[in-house]
């Protein structure tokens, strides 16, 4: 009895050292490859290494590319929510807290509507009505967030996962990461994107948190980081070819065979990262790539004119 104590014993160490109970099974249903019973797996000593696409595991290149294509083709396909109306538009708020008059607002909005560009902060700033400061407060209050008043390029460049081409889109920067709440400080300089935090928060898995930043500070730092080597982030587009996006992914993921990938919609790109986990593979260091399919639009988003004739009332701004 003792000897088969011993004996099983030893098997379930064999077993484990093989990492064959540990494989998951794989998420797509048509696989065929986990069908086999635990004796076939041990007979032929198959220690597939798969892939984690969004927390679900596939076994196999094939596996994982029809499940991308999947992925992608909803993603592909979701329009991009209209961002909510502000609660308070800039220009009252301004007015409210002393900092504009009515006029000064009104001429702000018809300078923007000339000029058929721009916020009515940056018009407000132009024009000489308030400093950059004053509009970031502003709009901190307007959207119920904390103003970041500085920030470290050092710290930014070290919490560099979003892809250049995102960040420069929502005119964000990554401030700071909590690891004992494992949440990502993000600062905004125009406008506060929850569905771009929520989409973050689904890729790198963790919570993130927005603040208010000046928007020139922010464009400037973004104009820096342009100027450095990133060699994690690849950019394609703009397109719309379902079959391309795919061939690409599945060519970047054969040749780096990431344990995990993850991908999310936000705005008009569609992100994959591809990372591998030194948790997952002993005696290697964390890798990430991220692939970014900017799609292609069909036109740009129409300038809203405001109206000609204003009302003492100060009507909704873009800000």
């Amino acid at each position: 009895m003792k000897n088969f104590f011993k004996l099983l014993a030893w098997f379930t160490n064999w077993i484990k050292r093989h990492n064959i109970e540990a494989q998951p099974p794989c998420a797509l249903v048509s696989c065929s490859r986990y069908s086999q019973s635990l004796w076939q797996r041990l007979r032929h000593r198959q220690r597939p290494s798969g892939t984690f696409l969004q927390g679900a595991f596939y076994c196999q290149p094939q596996c994982l590319e029809t499940a991308l294509i999947n992925q992608l083709s909803r993603l592909r396909v979701i329009a991009p929510s209209p961002p909510p109306p502000n609660r308070i538009p800039l220009g009252l708020l301004m007015v409210a807290r002393g900092k504009l008059t009515h006029t000064e607002v009104r001429a702000a909005l018809e300078a923007q509507r000339r000029a058929r560009y721009g916020r009515i902060g940056e018009w407000i700033e132009k024009l000489g009505f308030a400093t950059e400061q004053e509009v970031t407060t502003a709009l901190a209050l307007q959207w119920g967030c904390p103003v970041a008043t500085s920030f470290d390029p050092s710290t930014v460049q070290s919490l560099a996962n979003i892809p250049l081409p995102i960040l420069e889109a929502f005119q964000m920067l990554p401030l700071n990461y909590a690891v004992a709440t494992n949440t990502l400080y993000l600062a905004f300089g125009e406008r506060v994107d929850h569905a771009a935090l929520y989409a973050i928060e689904k890729i790198l898995t963790c919570r993130t948190q927005p603040c208010v930043a000046g928007r020139k500070s922010i464009a400037r730092q973004l104009e820096f980081m342009r100027q450095l080597p990133r060699t994690t982030d690849v950019e394609f587009g703009p397109m719309n070819d379902l079959a391309e996006m795919a061939r690409i992914a599945s060519s970047y993921t054969a040749r780096l065979s990431p344990d995990e990938v993850r991908l999310s919609r936000i705005g008009r790109f569609i992100w994959l990262r591809l990372a591998v986990r030194p948790e997952l593979r002993p005696r290697t260091r964390s890798v990430t790539t991220n692939l970014v399919f900017r799609l292609q639009t069909d036109s740009a988003l129409p300038f809203t004119r405001p109206s000609p004739r204003l009302p003492p009332a100060i009507p909704p701004q873009t800000r």
